[in-house]
């Protein structure tokens, strides 16, 4: 008898397994905050998971030392967000906008 090596249902669309995307509902200073997903989760592709080619792939180790405070997604690469130094200056706050057109699932 022979075992049959079966990949996961994501192995062919999602080359990594570990991935962070735009959440375009929450921003801070007008940038995307980050959403982070683990695709490996699901038993299927859920329908609001964007394509891979959309996501922002992570390895073992930025999985492992991922922050969940200030994350945005700017110029295709996650970053942590910093008050703009003139803003900082000043003393004013930014608030975070939010959107009541649904949520999307986080990992």
């Amino acid at each position: 008898m022979t075992t049959q090596d079966s990949k996961p249902w994501w192995a062919t669309s999602y080359p990594d397994r570990y991935y962070a995307y735009a959440n375009t509902t929450v921003t801070l200073g007008g940038d995307p905050t980050v959403g982070w997903v683990d695709v490996a989760m699901f038993s299927s592709a859920p329908a609001w998971l964007p394509a891979a080619s959309d996501l922002v792939a992570q390895t073992d180790a930025a999985w492992s030392a991922r922050s969940l405070v200030n994350q945005i997604i700017k110029d295709g690469k996650v970053q942590t967000y910093a008050l703009p130094a003139d803003e900082a200056a000043q003393g004013t706050s930014t608030s975070t906008s939010t959107s009541t057109q649904g949520s999307t699932a986080t990992a």
